[in-house]
């Protein structure tokens, strides 16, 4: 069991690999779970903004060790196959994929919806975390 005695949450403003993908806003290292915020916009690209949803087997990955952490909760964002229909362009949501806790110490991590996706899958590369960037939540 990871002896995780701390709550950091480091402020990102990181986008992903592709135009339409979700704004990563957040990550939560706390003792029970990593809890990871994103900000999505929809785009013009469909009628009524589109859609968003979240493969069940998403994955965060330490790049150094390989260490996969698998989805365990989503809120505001729906398991695909279901999807969350947006209604008009201008419509926005917030949402927090939960995981394992992962070890609070330096690291560099990748958030993976599909391995080799296309740049509509949720794929965050090389996000880096540095323990002293963390902000503790007493």
């Amino acid at each position: 069991m990871i002896k995780n005695s701390k709550k950091l949450v480091f402020h990102l403003n990181v986008f992903g690999h592709g135009d339409s993908n979700p704004v990563l806003l957040r990550i939560h290292l706390f003792p029970e779970f990593t809890k990871i915020d994103f900000g999505y916009i929809t785009t013009n690209m469909y009628i009524n903004g589109g859609w968003i949803k979240i493969a069940a087997d998403t994955f965060i990955e330490n790049v150094a060790t390989k260490e996969r952490y698998t989805l365990i909760k989503a809120e505001g964002i729906t398991i695909a196959p279901a999807k969350h229909n947006f209604k008009s362009k201008k419509d926005w949501q917030y949402f927090s994929l939960y995981f394992p806790p992962v070890k609070q110490k330096d690291m560099t991590l990748n958030i993976i919806e599909k391995v080799k996706g296309n740049k509509h899958d949720f794929n965050y590369y090389n996000i880096e975390l540095k323990i002293t960037d963390g902000i503790e939540v007493i």
